[in-house]
């Protein structure tokens, strides 16, 4: 967090400093690519009376769980494998959800439609369980994994010399696969799925 908040201060002078008539370069032709990127995937999910509200918050989620994600490959735990920072992403979400219905239902047809009959309420809990797990579940399972190749990689190694040779040739290829493209891919699912539930509760 401290190196984000850093890097957006930097960008952020850039951007003030940086002329508008000239072609972008260095960080911020960075930034921008980026956030358009960001921007053009959530217009093709979400109306554009979505984009004041709900854009920056989709971009800046986008960010931190990819660094989150991505915080493995050098040597870092990633925050994602650890629940509470999950639950938190995923009660902010479920908070805009209700938020959402609330506007569109009124308070009180909120309030009776969560309650009768009961098994709505399951209904309406299931977003903060569901996301919340996936996200932590996924990242979880590809660090204990990949703790598991550096463990047996080591053990093996051991039989020929006292240091793991093995982890640093066989385990690139998995972290391609645990840390890259599983972290970009559930990245993607949280965001995509967290606007969608957004959005179908105010879809007018």
């Amino acid at each position: 967090m401290l190196c984000m908040g850093i890097f957006f201060v930097y960008a952020g002078k850039k951007f003030a400093t940086a002329d508008p008539t000239a072609r972008p370069k260095g960080v911020v032709l960075v930034v921008e690519t980026g956030i358009k990127m960001v921007y053009d995937y959530l217009k093709s999910i979400m109306p554009k009376k979505f984009e004041k509200n709900y854009y920056p918050y989709f971009a800046m989620l986008f960010i931190y769980l990819v660094i989150a994600n991505l915080s493995g490959l050098i040597g870092f735990e990633a925050p994602t494998s650890n629940y509470s920072i999950t639950l938190a992403l995923t009660t902010i979400t479920f908070c805009l959800i209700q938020f959402n219905a609330i506007k569109k239902q009124g308070l009180l047809s909120y309030i009776w439609g969560a309650v009768w009959p009961p098994t709505n309420l399951l209904s309406i809990l299931s977003p903060l369980i569901s996301l919340s797990m996936r996200l932590f579940g996924n990242i979880l399972s590809g660090s204990i994994l990949m703790y598991l190749v550096y463990q047996f990689t080591g053990f093996l190694s051991s039989f020929i010399i006292n240091f793991n040779f093995l982890g640093p040739i066989i385990a690139p290829v998995l972290h391609c696969y645990f840390d890259i493209f599983s972290g970009c891919i559930q990245t993607l699912v949280f965001v995509t799925l967290s606007s969608i539930l957004i959005m179908m509760e105010n879809p007018d």
